[in-house]
């Protein structure tokens, strides 16, 4: 234990806390010293209680971000099979022009992504992935907005297609 002259801030340190007053060799004076507070160990153990639970709550959010559940998505894409038809472009060549709407379904409004058309064969080849720009920058909460493109990629073999916004797998 620490003890500290009162008078000329002379320090001692013991083996144990007196329970008598001491006098100091180098003043003379005589004190009584206090008994430490135990404040530091509630600390001490407050501070550790609070960071287990910090480390709990962190290991729950990282168990179930990463948990591989599927977290729903704000914007919703859909693709109606009624709204994909052949066309001849300028050219006179045969194309797939597709309509489809995304849905905001949150109370926010969000920034549209960039729009992924995916055409696939009959086994589930990757014929072409055409990456467009929505027809609008932000839609609204609980609103749809329709989107409209051509593909430019020879319906021949194409199979079947798929919508996806850019960076939101």
């Amino acid at each position: 234990m620490k003890i500290v002259c009162d008078f000329c801030k002379t320090e001692y340190v013991l083996d144990h806390t007196p329970t008598k007053p001491v006098k100091c060799a180098v003043c003379g004076h005589v004190w009584t010293p206090r008994v430490p507070f135990r404040q530091q160990t509630m600390i001490k153990f407050i501070a550790a209680a609070c960071a287990f639970i910090a480390a709990c709550i962190f290991s729950l959010v990282v168990i179930l971000n990463f948990s591989g559940v599927k977290k729903s998505q704000p914007l919703v894409t859909k693709i109606d099979e009624k709204n994909i038809h052949t066309v001849l472009d300028e050219n006179g060549n045969n194309r797939i022009f597709v309509s489809g709407d995304i849905t905001n379904t949150t109370d926010d409004i969000y920034g549209l992504p960039n729009i992924i058309i995916i055409s696939y064969d009959a086994v589930g080849n990757v014929l072409s992935r055409q990456t467009f720009m929505p027809p609008a920058t932000l839609i609204e909460s609980k609103t749809t907005v329709t989107f409209n493109h051509m593909l430019s990629v020879d319906p021949t073999n194409v199979k079947r297609l798929s919508v996806e916004l850019k960076g939101t797998k």
